[in-house]
C-alpha cells in the first residue's frame, strides 16, 4: 500500500490543451498575415522547422534566452518558417510571432476533467506543478487558467533553470515538502519527461495517455496508464469528483508537430 502525501502534475496537455490552442492560434496568425503561401503550406513549413530547432533551443546559443522568455525562440521559429517558404521579412516575423502568442493564450483551456480533479484532491494532498518552458509563458498560462490557488508549490523550468526529466527538479519538490520520493506521485502526459523522469527520481508515476500513444519500450515504466484524470482518484483509492465531466477528445492532445 502506498503512502502518497503529495501529488504533482505536468501542465501542458495534462491539465490544459496546449497544442490544440497552439495549432488554432498559429493558423489564425498566419491567415491574418496575408501570406502568398496558402495557410496549410505555411503551417506545414512551421512543423518542418520544429524538430531541428526544438533541439537547438537547448544549446548555449538559445537556452538562457528561452528560459527567461518565449519571445526570442518563438520569433526565430517564425523567421525560419518564412525563410523556408521564400517570404522572409523581419517585421512580418515579429508581428506573426506576437499575434500567435496572444491568440494561443486566449484559446488556452483546461481539460474538462482537470478542475474537478484539482478540487477533489485539494486539501487531501499537497498539490504541486512541475512544468517545462519559459518563465513568462508558463506564468501566463497558469494565470490564464486560474489554477494557482490549488498548488502549494510550482516549479517552472524557466525559473528553476532545470527542467524535467532532470532528477534535480524532482528532488527540489521533495525538499520543499519534506517528503521521501516514495511519498510523491507525478501525473503527466510526456512519457520521457514526466513518467521516466519521476520514476528515475524514485516517485510513483501515472501516464496520462489521452491519445493512445505507443509506450516507450525502455524502462522505467509508469505505475499505471490512464486515459482520464479521474482515474487518478481510482489509483489513489478515493472517490471520484461529483461533477460529471466528459472524456476529453483525444484529438485535442494529438501530437501534430511532425
Amino acid at each position: 500500500m502506498n503512502d502518497i502525501r503529495a501529488v504533482y502534475f505536468d501542465l501542458d496537455d495534462t491539465l490544459c490543451a496546449y497544442w490544440a490552442a497552439s495549432r488554432r492560434a498559429l493558423r489564425q496568425a498566419i491567415e491574418e498575415a496575408g501570406l502568398k503561401t496558402p495557410t496549410e503550406e505555411a503551417v506545414q513549413a512551421w512543423r518542418d522547422v520544429f524538430p531541428a530547432f526544438s533541439k537547438e533551443i537547448k544549446t548555449d546559443a538559445w537556452y538562457a534566452h528561452y528560459l527567461e522568455s518565449g519571445e526570442p525562440t518563438r520569433t526565430e521559429h517564425i523567421r525560419r518558417t518564412l525563410n523556408s517558404i521564400g517570404e522572409f521579412d523581419e517585421s512580418l516575423a515579429a508581428n506573426i510571432s506576437a499575434r500567435y502568442a496572444e491568440l494561443r493564450n486566449e484559446y488556452l483551456e483546461l481539460f474538462a476533467d482537470a478542475l474537478p480533479l484539482l478540487r477533489k484532491l485539494h486539501g487531501r494532498y499537497r498539490l504541486g506543478l512541475i512544468t517545462n518552458g519559459p518563465a513568462d509563458i508558463q506564468r501566463q498560462e497558469i494565470a490564464r487558467l486560474g489554477i494557482e490557488e490549488f498548488f502549494e508549490h510550482i516549479l517552472i523550468e524557466g525559473e528553476f533553470k532545470i527542467g524535467k526529466p532532470n532528477r534535480a527538479i524532482f528532488e527540489e519538490a521533495e525538499a520543499e515538502n519534506g517528503l521521501k520520493p516514495e511519498q510523491m506521485l507525478f501525473v503527466g502526459n510526456a512519457y520521457e519527461h514526466d513518467v521516466q523522469g519521476a520514476k528515475n527520481a524514485g516517485w510513483w508515476a501515472l501516464w496520462l495517455n489521452r491519445g493512445n500513444e505507443s509506450r516507450n519500450e525502455d524502462p522505467p515504466y509508469p505505475d499505471a496508464e490512464i486515459k482520464h484524470l479521474y482515474e487518478v482518484c481510482d489509483w489513489l483509492g478515493i472517490e471520484r469528483p461529483d461533477e460529471t465531466a466528459p472524456t476529453p477528445e483525444a484529438e485535442l492532445v494529438k501530437n501534430w508537430r511532425g
